[in-house]
């Protein structure tokens, strides 16, 4: 890998944040290549999060508003830190020039803040009350607050990881989270597993490692021209790869 390249890219990702991907006795292009896994990882992974958040957050809702008599349970069930969260959401949407509805305010709300009603604080409050509601489709004999909350704060750590760009290629159970974050979004709705199962494309990405993207790399032309930036060309996409139809590389 040609060093002034490397130099050059390290310039845009930083020393201290590449730091991370380098490992003793390895070269500086197996870190590049574990970072363009990294980014991959996290780019195969967004689905299930999304879908997993997406899922979580109105199926809370839609229960307590309907177990409370309508989306006040905002203003009566919460308590602190919860509380502070709601307010800085609110303030963000009235500072957007949004109305702080219901339906504003559930999408604007942080994940943490949906995994945090798990909290033994909430017990009596929301659970077991809501349990069967939100998840209509968890096996009873695990239908228990703790064991939900015990399973989804990982997959919140993980989930903010991915989503602040930090790195997750090193976890060694990795897989197993993207595992259960597909678990419970079949606690939620089975219809939507199927849907999101259409774009997961992680075990494809995370079984073959870093060594495809140290063959892409090596793939890189010796010297590597820089013409004048306002001239410079987008690099076309490596013929080696093809379509599906769906927008996947395969």
């Amino acid at each position: 890998m040609q060093e002034v390249f490397a130099n050059s890219l390290l310039q845009s990702i930083s020393e201290s944040r590449f730091g991370p991907y380098r490992r003793p006795g390895t070269s500086e292009a197996d870190g590049f290549a574990r970072y363009l896994w990294n980014v991959a990882l996290g780019e195969s992974l967004y689905p299930v999060l999304q879908g997993l958040e997406v899922a979580l957050r109105n199926s809370i809702h839609d229960a307590a508003a309907q177990a409370f008599g309508g989306s006040h349970w905002f203003a009566t069930i919460p308590v602190a830190p919860e509380t502070r969260i709601l307010a800085v959401a609110e303030t963000r949407l009235k500072q957007a020039n949004k109305a702080p509805g219901p339906d504003d305010l559930v999408a604007a709300l942080p994940l943490g803040f949906w995994v945090n009603l798990f909290y033994s604080r909430y017990e009596q409050k929301l659970w077991p009350r809501l349990l069967k509601e939100v998840f209509p489709y968890l096996p009873a004999r695990i239908r228990r607050r703790n064991y939900i909350s015990q399973r989804l704060n990982p997959i919140r750590h993980l989930r903010n990881r991915v989503f602040h760009h930090e790195p997750v290629w090193h976890w060694p159970d990795l897989a197993q989270h993207h595992q259960e974050a597909l678990e419970v979004i079949s606690w939620i709705n089975p219809d939507l597993l199927v849907l999101i199962q259409l774009l997961d494309r992680f075990p494809e990405v995370y079984a073959p490692g870093p060594e495809r993207y140290r063959e892409e790399l090596r793939r890189l032309p010796a010297a590597i021209p820089e013409p004048p930036l306002a001239n410079r060309p987008i690099l076309p996409y490596p013929v080696s790869h093809k379509s599906d139809g769906c927008g996947r590389v395969v």
